[in-house]
């Protein structure tokens, strides 16, 4: 299908979306106090410390994740007083009795945080494709199932404080420009963030806010686990392009507050990205390079030959 980008001007568009920046830069704010938020992956990383902030705030919170007895545990040092609902988010059952169990329990869901998700090193031609099914039955079905199931009483609950709801993707840097041996992961944030950038627009007239979030690497569990299920370990080269997982969450909860397109946690990294869509052959020297560092930490591994 042809595909005219001259077609926005001529209607009028780069006008609307304009004036449509300005209106969402001064939309409502959000009292965190009482709102129902549901966190897929909330036992350990960044839907943990999420967890934690939110229920400092008063949030009521539904604990979602696969490892039961780490939500009890973190349910239990915030006081017992939260929904622990164990759920594989790469079963579509899963999701849905999740979100049925939060909305029978509470009435409503005030925000969505999609976390859920996982990654692992490897070069393409090392990766299996029941491996490549199996990241996206997690990170990508994993998400607009549980966005499938949540719409309908989304879409039909009373407003609260100007918004019905918000839907939260945690997405990637990766989603923008992908990195060598994250293929499969990246592709993954890809999908969440063309899905997401598909609902904000739909869902804009329902006062549905739709967020994606886009971290760097991040102080958690999440490398080691990664590198655990490929065969590479990353090269150590300090802290330049790594963040805390507070910082991440603190970026986090001021979107959930007051809900925005997209939250980039590193400012510089979002620039890199639009660097790189400006001119792919420069960002394909930088990715060379850090190729080439990879290869040096792995030596002997498969992509050194």
């Amino acid at each position: 299908m042809g595909y005219q980008p001259m077609l926005f001007v001529r209607h009028g568009l780069v006008a609307h979306a304009t004036k449509t920046l300005l209106c969402d830069n001064h939309s409502m704010a959000r009292s965190i106090k009482d709102m129902v938020v549901v966190v897929t992956g909330a036992s350990a990383g960044i839907g943990k410390a999420l967890c934690e902030t939110l229920d400092r705030q008063g949030a009521t919170l539904v604990l979602s994740a696969r490892r039961e007895d780490r939500l009890k545990a973190l349910n239990q040092s915030l006081g017992s007083k939260h929904f622990v609902a164990p759920a594989d988010v790469s079963k579509q059952e899963d999701c849905f009795r999740l979100i049925e169990s939060a909305v029978q329990r509470f009435g409503r869901i005030d925000t969505l945080v999609c976390n859920a998700g996982f990654g692992f090193y490897a070069a393409m031609k090392d990766t299996p494709p029941a491996r490549v099914r199996e990241i996206f039955e997690t990170n990508v079905y994993g998400t607009t199932d549980c966005i499938a199931a949540a719409l309908p009483g989304l879409m039909n609950q009373p407003l609260r404080e100007g918004f019905r709801a918000q839907v939260m993707i945690v997405s990637s840097f990766v989603a923008r420009r992908s990195v060598p041996c994250l293929g499969p992961y990246s592709a993954t944030k890809a999908a969440q963030l063309s899905i997401a950038e598909a609902l904000r627009v739909e869902l804009r007239d329902k006062q549905i806010a739709v967020t994606t979030v886009h971290p760097i690497m991040t102080r958690t569990e999440f490398g080691d686990a990664a590198e655990a299920m490929g065969e590479l370990k990353l090269p150590r080269d300090g802290d330049a392009m790594v963040q805390s997982v507070e910082h991440v969450v603190a970026r986090m909860t001021i979107a959930i507050r007051n809900p925005r397109p997209e939250v980039w946690p590193s400012r510089p990294s979002r620039w890199v990205a639009s660097l790189g869509t400006l001119f792919p052959r420069l960002m394909d020297r930088g990715m060379l390079k850090y190729f080439h560092n990879l290869q040096k930490a792995n030596p002997g591994s498969s992509i050194t030959h």
